[in-house]
């Protein structure tokens, strides 16, 4: 059993947790955050074992195996590079960092202490694509050609606070959502991309992007449409298609629902797939991967975060 610690205890951490809690191999055994009493509080309430009041607490924790990170953008660097340093693998959730070097020093630093790292991705996880994926290599709709997927949100409806992180200059659009439809088009082109093109705008005066649009084309030859935007809303906040030569996938919310439609001519098949939590299947693999010892994941391994910065444009 892999003994994991959640750092930053933001509002996506509660989902990590209920991800971790239906996984067979990873154990919730702590949090740490600058505020003890919050740390305390989830304690107590995911039944952990720890509540850590610093980071290097957690440091000097030999059980601690694993540290999640969940905390904004443009602490990610220093802090996954202090963590392998001190001989603790890490899954930090997307995006890791902002530049492609970045990545590079950060996976030598982990191969040099022999610890795990991997970005978080669950869209690459997700049990429905991977269904998805065993579908489409047996040939339900022949070969792929192209792949259109998005995420779009209004977040002006959510009345934002513009002083928050995510809208300064390591935010934006393209990286807290465009990730998303990045992954979900490598995932399924499995190839390198060997052309892009990116369109970014932005809203008022801030310095990040609202709106992102990349037009890829990949290695194999198949072409794809990503985008995202803050600006406005689409049903289930995007869907992801999968065009071949002889029907295409359309799945709705693809990073995180459990049903896709195959669309072959006039019939139309629903797939569906049950899971326990969107987290699950991301956090599972990443248990396994460290107790086989390995340094990075054969699915979310360096590569693969480096074409995800390819594709939504690096800092």
């Amino acid at each position: 059993m892999v003994n994991m610690v959640i750092y930053g205890l933001g509002k996506i951490s509660k989902r990590v947790c209920n991800g971790c809690l239906g996984a067979k191999h990873m154990n919730l055994y702590g949090f740490v955050s600058r505020d003890f009493n919050k740390a305390t509080t989830y304690k107590e309430e995911y039944h952990a074992k720890k509540a850590y009041a610093s980071i290097k607490d957690v440091y000097e924790d030999e059980n601690v195996d694993v540290i999640y990170l969940c905390t904004p953008n443009y602490l990610h660097y220093e802090q996954i590079k202090e963590a392998l340093e001190n001989k603790k693998s890490v899954i930090c959730e997307k995006p890791m960092v902002l530049e492609s070097f970045q990545l590079d020093k950060l996976f030598e630093l982990a191969k040099r202490n022999k610890v795990f790292l991997m970005e978080a991705h669950k869209t690459a996880f997700n049990p429905l694509l991977v269904k998805v994926k065993e579908m489409i290599q047996e040939g339900a709709i022949g070969d792929i050609y192209y792949i259109d997927a998005e995420y779009s949100h209004n977040i002006l409806n959510d009345d934002p606070n513009f002083e928050q992180w995510v809208f300064g200059q390591s935010g934006g659009a393209s990286r807290d959502i465009g990730v998303y439809p990045a992954c979900f088009s490598n995932y399924f082109a499995q190839s390198d991309i060997v052309s892009h093109y990116i369109v970014k705008s932005g809203y008022k005066d801030l310095p990040c992007d609202f709106f992102f649009q990349s037009l890829l084309e990949y290695e194999n030859g198949i072409k794809a449409s990503i985008k995202s935007s803050w600006l406005y809303d689409k049903d289930h906040k995007g869907t992801g298609y999968i065009y071949g030569t002889k029907g295409y996938f359309k799945i709705p919310a693809y990073w995180k629902e459990k049903e896709a439609f195959l669309i072959q001519g006039d019939k139309a098949t629903k797939i569906m797939v049950d899971f326990y939590s969107d987290f699950t299947s991301e956090i599972e693999h990443a248990a396994k991967c460290i107790e086989s010892n390995c340094i990075e994941s054969n699915i979310m391994s360096l590569h693969a975060s480096k074409e995800i910065l390819k594709a939504i444009g690096q800092h």
